[in-house]
Parts: structure tokens; sequence; C-alpha cells
């Protein structure tokens, strides 16, 4: 919540996207959200994820794993010093493709047939399997 509401003082439009997920959707968030003053989203369940913070997991991943997996001390350690690493940048970019993805929902009529993120990897490596 602190940082939905640091947002809006800069962006008042934010709005906080969640899905149906029961710790999402329990009518507790509900009075949460009002006692902030904070607006959000709730996506329909069993449709694509949208959120913007999706692709930064699979990066995450790779960037903590490149050496072998990790014990949970050093995973906590490994996570936390690569979310402070990730460049501003490629976080824009992240949230910049999200008007194309719903867009392209939309044309689809919904439905699960969507596969965010296909159309952002380049052909050559779409050709060898790659994500």
């Amino acid at each position: 919540m602190p940082l939905a509401k640091e947002c809006r003082k800069t962006r008042p439009q934010t709005v906080v996207q969640e899905d149906k997920a029961p710790a999402h959707a329990h009518h507790a968030q509900n009075q949460i959200y009002s006692k902030w003053g904070i607006e959000r989203l709730l996506w329909p369940g069993n449709s694509p994820d949208l959120n913007m913070i999706e692709p930064s997991w699979a990066y995450l991943k790779r960037a903590t794993t490149r050496k072998g997996g990790l014990r949970s001390r050093e995973g906590e350690k490994a996570w936390a010093k690569a979310w402070k690493e990730l460049p501003q940048e490629r976080i824009q970019q992240w949230i910049k493709r999200i008007m194309r993805h719903i867009e392209e929902i939309i044309r689809l009529e919904g439905g699960n047939e969507y596969r965010e993120g296909t159309e952002d990897i380049p052909e050559s490596r779409k050709s060898r399997g790659l994500p």
C-alpha cells in the first residue's frame, strides 16, 4: 500500500492490478484498499496474466541460478541483489508493452490462447525454440 500511495502523488491515476486469487479476493482486501484510498483492478480468473511484475520472475530466476540452485539463505540474498540490480530500463520496457498485450487479448476476444510475450521474442530466437 505505501508504494501505491507514493505512486499516486505523481501519478494520480495509479491503479493496483490483482488477480482473483483467494488472498486478493478476500473481503478484508476491500477494506484495506478503501482505507488507503487505492483503486484496484481485479483481473478475471483463468485469464492471461498481464501484471507488469510477471516478466521479472523469469529474469530474476535466470540471474540467480546461472551457477546452479541456491540454498534458502543464499537464495534470499541473491534475489535481493538481482532485484536491486535489475535495470530500470528493462522494467519500463515491460510496462510499455502491456497495452500491446491488452489489445491482442481484445482482438482474440479473451480466453487463454494468448501467450504473453511471444511476439516480443525475435524470430531468430523463436526458430531455435529459445525464450
